[in-house]
């Protein structure tokens, strides 16, 4: 198995005003390090964690609105997993700047092509446009990357429940070790199996494996 490393952030929303009274730990945070301005505080405090060298994985949603012009702040070279909220003219944006765009089920190990074609045809065009991974063996584990968490129980996230569904036998088929995923901020789902890389429950720092 190769021997990486990465750097791992998730749900920076940018521009995004109505997630700082969702999610009041963020402005907090902000202004306990000297900021009005959220954004300004996250791209400056992200940087400090951050190098050009570095390989980042952004899990999903990066901005709204205007703000995604700010992703180009951001060091390191970036893999981004798509989100719910990043639309399709971010992801041409973010791909100008040098990102890579993960948009669909992407598997890095040796797999039953046929098998992975058998999961997929379950499901409608939709369910698959909506749903990206990344599967990939890291430093003796096989990490599963995704923007949703693989066992979600989030009482709010049912419309996503077909997505869940097939990440769980892309999961299983894969047999992957665990799930780093975004999305669900300051919740953390009941699974062991799952680690939340989003920035509120990481005092906005990086994750690295």
């Amino acid at each position: 198995m190769k021997n990486l490393h990465y750097k791992i952030i998730s749900d920076t929303h940018f521009g995004h005003f109505n997630i700082l009274l969702h999610e009041p730990s963020r402005i907090q945070k902000a202004r306990i390090e000297g900021y009005e301005d959220f954004d300004e505080f996250l791209i400056e405090w992200l940087n400090e964690y951050l190098e050009d060298k570095d390989e980042i994985l952004h899990l999903g949603d990066v901005a709204f609105k205007e703000g995604y012009k700010l992703a180009e702040k951001l060091k390191g070279n970036i893999t981004l997993i798509k989100g719910n909220h990043d639309k399709n003219q971010y992801l041409e944006y973010y791909k100008s700047i040098g990102w890579k765009v993960i948009n669909s089920i992407e598997i890095e190990i040796h797999f039953d092509k046929s098998h992975l074609e058998h999961i997929k045809s379950k499901y409608d065009k939709k369910i698959l446009l909506e749903t990206a991974c990344l599967v990939k063996d890291i430093n003796g584990k096989r990490i599963f990357f995704s923007h949703y968490p693989v066992f979600n129980d989030n009482s709010f996230d049912k419309k996503f429940k077909n997505i869940s569904k097939l990440l769980q036998e892309i999961f299983s088929f894969c047999n992957c070790d665990v799930n780093i995923h975004g999305h669900t901020h300051s919740y953390c789902v009941n699974d062991k199996r799952c680690i939340n890389a989003c920035l509120e429950v990481n005092d906005f720092i990086p994750l690295k494996i």
